[in-house]
């Protein structure tokens, strides 16, 4: 089953890396990597994760609080990382303005997302092409 998933994860992250100006993409569940679309090894997007993954748990306060999202900028490139459940999505984009843009287009991707990787986790019933109707 995964598969058939995981095409359609990458063309719903190819249509997310042509909005606006993003540079790269990286779509985590848990510590793994699902997709890597930076322009980095894999290694390099692994340890990107991970260190976002540690900065929102750091940033939630040992679990008081939720983190659904963080920005920050480096000299050049912006980085917005959402967290929604246990998937977690990195853009890396140039164009500050265009962060709330690309805040929403991801959050819509993550929730999408959710129905794909718990059909992939929890096997059910109904099949794929059920869901994404």
């Amino acid at each position: 089953m995964a598969a058939t998933i995981t095409p359609s994860l990458r063309s719903a992250l190819e249509r997310l890396k042509h909005a606006g100006s993003v540079n790269g993409l990286l779509l985590g569940w848990r510590r793994q990597i699902v997709i890597n679309l930076l322009p980095y090894e894999d290694f390099r997007a692994e340890r990107a994760l991970h260190m976002l993954l540690d900065a929102g748990g750091h940033f939630s306060s040992g679990g008081d609080r939720e983190v659904k999202s963080f920005w920050f900028g480096f000299e050049g490139v912006f980085a917005l990382a959402l967290f929604q459940g246990e998937t977690s999505l990195l853009i890396l984009h140039t164009r500050a303005a265009e962060v709330d843009f690309l805040r929403s287009a991801a959050a819509t991707f993550l929730e999408d997302t959710q129905l794909l990787v718990e059909s992939v986790l929890q096997p059910g019933e109904e099949p794929v092409t059920q869901l994404l109707i």
